[in-house]
């Protein structure tokens, strides 16, 4: 029997989104992925070796023959780099991945763009469950809107239409709960490492609070969850945290804007 011929899809870039939908699309076994980077490092040769994916070095000779085009790079440099793709294949499709950049940003083609946003944090060390990761897809018009649907229906349950101005929003909303958070567990952990007295407990403490805030906004809208001093509007213990961390001067501030923050959003 005669062997399928897999469709070629080409990825640009080797960061962490690069990865894992490289990472998913040969364990379909369908596609026969190459995988493009403007200098070699060693994330692009693991690729090769671990994901058993082709890979080449520089953005100047892009094959023009392949059916999927995935533009995973830093947002300033899509357009430059799209700018590079000559696509040949009739129905060929080019994306780009990103939360915060317009769909024209791959310039005029008589080929279907669109953008395929995973709203999700991507490390390569994650084990990525797809099926629960939300896919946010743009297209400018209604029968590419079903082909991108189709390919982001491979990798998610919970795939969305929407323009760039709502992508954007849950773009912010996304900094807002993941980069944001994830600073306040950075100066938490300073904070806990700094105590010598600490007898050298760790972060690890915070877990199990941090793991109920987690749940508490599954049952409950993240207002009528908060909780803490600010929210009773305790300038006592207020005054006390201030007083604990006067010395940084970053964390000082963030932590009085936060609090008023809080204010005002209960008084709402």
């Amino acid at each position: 029997m005669k062997a399928l011929t897999k469709e070629k899809v080409v990825i640009i870039g080797c960061g962490n989104v690069a990865w894992h939908i490289a990472k998913h699309l040969q364990s379909l076994k369908l596609y026969s992925i190459t995988v493009y980077n403007h200098q070699a490092n060693t994330t692009l040769s693991k690729f090769r070796t671990v994901l058993k994916v082709k890979t080449v070095l520089g953005l100047d000779a892009i094959m023009q023959d392949a059916k999927l085009y995935f533009v995973c790079v830093n947002d300033s440099k899509i357009a430059e780099v799209a700018g590079k793709i000559i696509a040949k294949h009739p129905n060929a499709l080019l994306m780009h991945t990103s939360g915060s950049v317009k769909l024209e940003e791959l310039g005029d083609r008589i080929h279907p763009v669109g953008v395929f946003y995973p709203l999700q944090t991507f490390s390569k060390e994650t084990v990525l469950n797809w099926d629960k990761v939300p896919i946010l897809i743009e297209t400018a018009n209604r029968d590419t809107e079903h082909i991108l649907l189709s390919l982001a229906d491979l990798f998610s349950k919970h795939v969305y239409s929407l323009n760039y101005k709502s992508r954007l929003k849950f773009h912010l909303a996304a900094v807002l709960v993941n980069n944001f958070v994830n600073a306040l567990y950075v100066s938490a952990s300073d904070l806990i490492h700094e105590d010598s007295n600490s007898n050298n407990l760790s972060f690890e403490l915070l877990l199990p609070i941090i793991s109920e805030t987690t749940e508490k906004i599954k049952r409950l809208s993240p207002r009528l969850a908060q909780t803490g001093p600010a929210k009773r509007n305790d300038e006592l213990v207020m005054k006390k945290h201030l007083k604990l961390i006067k010395k940084d001067t970053e964390l000082y501030k963030v932590y009085k804007q936060l609090s008023n923050l809080i204010v005002a959003q209960q008084e709402n």
